[in-house]
């Protein structure tokens, strides 16, 4: 059978000399898309939110998010890769980021942000996840031009070989199921829920709880980081850490006064 060998050029933009990377582009189009369309649900919504409120705490937000997002990589992911040269941590181009790293660390700013300016923390983060799915949606797309976080060899007939960070055995475009799951289907389904947002707690509690299970499930057919394995021949770190997730959003869901 013939498949798909991945040969697409990371670099999306290559000018003068500057150039830049789909993965990065992908941040960027993320970011504002998750500032406008937040500026949307608080004009729609009538929310208690300023919009200058918003975009203050979004920006700061950003780099907070990308920073926990490394930071968690290095800890958890690949502690010795990074100790025996300290030097690549600020390897930005190489990739090296958590999902679930930059989660936390918008979970500490907000609940900062949120107790300087006397706002409801559930509120922000509502209005964030409410759209943040497109963002994760473009990340994933990046991974897979990219041709990183391929998936488990397979004969499926979508199969695609990618041969420059693997060998030629033909693999599950993993990315692209994360894309559709944890990105399209997840923004699908909240934005369909936005009246939610009258009710704080509700989408963030749903967002945990469907991401996690998206996720939990793609990680069967996504190739697991070779340095950690599987645990029990079977489930991977990641897949802890979305069960962590999806009780946080049971407890989030649960609250008798969100």
């Amino acid at each position: 059978m013939q498949y798909y060998v991945h040969n697409l050029n990371p670099i999306a933009i290559d000018f003068l000399g500057i150039k830049i990377a789909w993965y990065w582009l992908a941040y960027f189009l993320g970011y504002f898309w998750t500032l406008y369309f937040g500026k949307y649900l608080i004009t729609k919504e009538k929310l208690n939110i300023s919009f200058t409120h918003y975009l203050n705490y979004l920006f700061v937000g950003f780099f907070v998010m990308l920073a926990g997002g490394k930071i968690f990589y290095i800890l958890f992911y690949n502690f010795s890769y990074y100790a025996a040269d300290l030097k690549r941590v600020f390897y930005f181009w190489q990739g090296g980021m958590s999902f679930h790293g930059a989660l936390i660390g918008g979970a500490l700013w907000t609940f900062y942000y949120a107790k300087k300016h006397g706002l409801k923390f559930l509120e922000l983060t509502d209005i964030v996840v409410t759209g943040v799915g497109i963002g994760i949606m473009l990340g994933r797309i990046a991974n897979f031009i990219n041709g990183e976080l391929a998936g488990r060899v397979t004969d499926v007939s979508w199969a695609v070989i990618f041969p420059k960070l693997y060998d030629m055995s033909p693999r599950h475009p993993s990315q692209l199921y994360e894309a559709l799951l944890e990105g399209l289907v997840l923004f699908i389904i909240l934005f369909a829920c936005k009246k939610n947002l009258k009710r704080p707690g509700l989408n963030s509690g749903l967002f945990l709880i469907i991401y996690g299970i998206s996720r939990f499930i793609v990680e069967f057919f996504r190739t697991p980081d070779p340095q950690i394995g599987l645990f029990f021949d079977l489930f991977s770190v990641g897949q802890f850490y979305c069960a962590v997730m999806i009780l946080f959003g049971i407890g989030i869901i649960s609250l008798p006064s969100r």
